[in-house]
């Protein structure tokens, strides 16, 4: 199991990728993130990347219908940018993102050292040193 979400700031920003697997299965969990994160780096096709805007203006559509969700996504919008752009707004801004900015993104994000975390029985986790070399 993992899922992703980001923090946004002015002048940086924070991916993180919370994951959980049996223990058997660590290091395929470990292989197949790093291997996903790496191909973001690569070419993406058109349809992989129309699917993905979709089902991004979706989602965030869908967390906008609760009222709680759009109070902290005001004061998160207003602490990180001093203002706050509606949810059609940002459907537009999402609908601009080409694949060569998800390429730009993702090779300057892995020319980081990544923050690897890990709990519980971490027999079968990869190196430090791999993951960072993946």
């Amino acid at each position: 199991n993992a899922t992703s979400y980001h923090h946004s700031y002015e002048d940086t920003g924070l991916l993180c990728i919370p994951a959980s697997a049996d223990p058997r299965q660590v290091r395929e969990m470990v292989e197949i993130i790093t291997r996903e994160f790496v191909l973001m780096a690569g070419t993406m096709g058109e349809v992989e990347l129309e699917r993905a805007k979709t089902q991004l203006r979706s989602m965030l559509m869908m967390n906008l219908e609760s009222r709680p969700v759009i109070f902290e996504d005001v004061g998160r919008q207003v602490l990180a940018t001093g203002g706050r752009k509606l949810p059609q707004e940002l459907c537009v801004l999402i609908g601009k993102v080409s694949a060569s900015d998800i390429k730009r993104v993702a090779t300057k994000m892995l020319r980081k050292k990544p923050a690897v975390a890990a709990l519980g029985d971490l027999r079968e986790l990869p190196s430090y040193e791999h993951i960072q070399g993946a």
